[in-house]
């Protein structure tokens, strides 16, 4: 199993590249982006949560961009990933207080069953192909992020997973 941390700044309005780090080296980043200052200004304006674009490059792997789409009242995120096609990310259980994520490329689909305090898994087949969490540490005023990923995890990067869960994280409904 392969585990990756990170730490990154409670407040939502950090924009700088964080480090991604596995077996204690470096090996990659992840960061809030805006595609232009116009969106920055605006989104500044409602609640930092509209316009934010999560970016996650992870050694060779191909980056990963995602963002949230708010289309006709309803609230989406894309995630993709450079080269290949789109995931799509909708909720499940919208009504509940936390509700789970569903994945999907049209060919594979998986589940982010969301928990606050503790595990979140990534489920593939109703398997534990990956799972995240987010510690909130009070004196530094950050998130710890933990993953970690099994080797047979038919979707192999660990980005892709990164993105989506700190956009769920931060960004939210």
């Amino acid at each position: 199993m392969q585990a990756y941390y990170y730490e990154i700044p409670a407040y939502l309005q950090h924009t700088e590249k964080e480090a991604i780090i596995c077996d204690e080296q470096q090996v990659g980043t992840i960061q809030r982006v805006y595609s232009n200052g116009l969106k920055k200004v605006i989104d500044r304006m409602f609640d930092q949560k509209y316009f934010v674009q999560i970016d996650t490059k992870i050694g060779d792997f191909a980056p990963v961009t995602c963002k949230k789409i708010q289309r006709k009242g309803k609230i989406y995120y894309d995630a993709i990933e450079e080269g290949q096609s789109l995931y799509r990310i909708a909720y499940i259980g919208w009504k509940e207080l936390i509700p789970d994520l569903m994945i999907s490329n049209k060919k594979e689909q998986m589940t982010l069953e969301m928990n606050r305090e503790g595990w979140s898994p990534f489920l593939y087949n109703e398997k534990t192909i990956a799972r995240w969490r987010a510690d909130y540490i009070e004196e530094k005023d950050t998130f710890r992020i933990t993953f970690e990923m099994l080797e047979d995890s038919p979707f192999q990067n660990p980005a892709l997973f990164l993105s989506i869960a700190q956009a769920a994280l931060f960004i939210g409904a």
